[in-house]
């Protein structure tokens, strides 16, 4: 049977990142200066070229910046499953053993074992809860002609867990330099956090940042035209969990230099054994919503939104007792109020 502690540090783990929206795991130090960011491996497979005119997409570079909101909201809610019929046989079977034990050393001092039952697993289960992080954004572009370099500067951040609102307000200021190729294909990339930031101020933003960047806009060599497809394949950690993930991009119009993107996402865990737990992924599915309008000249997208809802069931394959988690994430992108002060 899994391990009840476990099962309960699962819980607690996802509700502290859930409510901080922080970086579990990572150090805390405030970082004045820019710090490299991992850059994960992606593949991208061209799956159907499309109808009508094809052409290359490629990013390209114009002088304006680029004002748009970064919203990025996370949810969690997991449930404790109990096979009632099987807990009944392994706790019949587990007397049995304790019976026989206890008949061959009648003065063997032994512990009563503790059975999980549906009763006891409501501290367990965790309803569904959500919090939101919006980031005003700034983005300029240059380029050497190769290598295509945006910096994105945010504005006064705030949430929906407006206790840490003026918290998280000290990271105003937060950069994130990527550099590119034309394609999309990222070669580089740093934050670097302004020194007047708290760690969890810089935690939060870069964790924001980190999971716009999870779905990287990345295009095709070959050309393509509309009604296309293209995958583009990458590993990412959600919750403290490395998972592959597949993202189907669909061509649906395109105007000059503004392309509308159809979204979808499909991820599942890159081992079965969770780390550091006694806990098996037995079962995994996703699903997805998304669509996006690009401008060829920006950074990043005028609009749109991409949702990811994962859930996994984690256990023990003889166990009566599995751990259902539902993780939500949602990135969305819509235009700048009005300037800030």
């Amino acid at each position: 049977m899994a391990n009840r502690k476990t099962r309960r540090t699962l819980a607690l783990t996802a509700l502290f990142c859930l409510s901080t929206l922080t970086a579990c795991g990572e150090d805390s130090n405030t970082h004045a200066q820019p710090v490299n960011a991992p850059v994960e491996g992606v593949t991208v497979q061209l799956l159907n070229a499309g109808e009508g005119s094809a052409q290359p997409l490629v990013w390209f570079t114009g002088p304006d910046e680029q004002k748009v909101k970064f919203s990025f909201t996370q949810g969690l809610e997991q449930k404790t499953l109990v096979d009632e019929e099987k807990l009944k046989k392994q706790q019949a079977e587990d007397r049995a053993k304790q019976s026989a034990t206890q008949s061959s050393d009648s003065s063997a001092s032994t512990t009563a074992p503790s059975f999980t039952t549906e009763s006891n697993t409501d501290d367990l289960d965790v309803p569904y809860d959500e919090v939101t992080m919006d980031l005003p954004l700034t983005t300029n572009i240059h380029t050497d002609g190769h290598v295509r370099t945006s910096t994105v500067t945010v504005g006064r951040p705030s949430g929906s867990n407006t206790e840490r609102n003026e918290d998280v307000a000290t990271a105003e200021g937060f950069t994130m330099v990527t550099e590119q190729n034309l394609n999309g294909r990222v070669q580089n990339r740093n934050f670097s956090a302004p020194e007047s930031a708290t760690d969890s101020a810089r935690a939060s933003v870069e964790q924001a940042l980190t999971r716009m960047n999870d779905v990287p806009i990345i295009f095709p060599d070959e050309p393509i035209g509309v009604g296309g497809k293209w995958k583009v394949s990458n590993r990412i950690d959600e919750n403290g969990t490395s998972m592959l993930q597949d993202i189907i991009y669909t061509l649906s119009e395109r105007q000059n230099k503004t392309v509308k993107l159809g979204v979808e996402v499909k991820r599942r865990p890159a081992t079965k054994q969770l780390a550091d737990t006694d806990l098996e992924v037995l079962d995994v599915s996703s699903e997805s919503t998304g669509h996006i309008v690009l401008n060829l000249t920006h950074a990043l997208p005028e609009r749109g939104s991409v949702k990811v809802t994962t859930t996994t069931t984690y256990g023990q394959k003889d166990s009566a007792v599995k751990v259902i988690q539902t993780t939500m994430a949602k990135t969305s992108w819509a235009q700048s109020e009005e300037k800030q002060d």
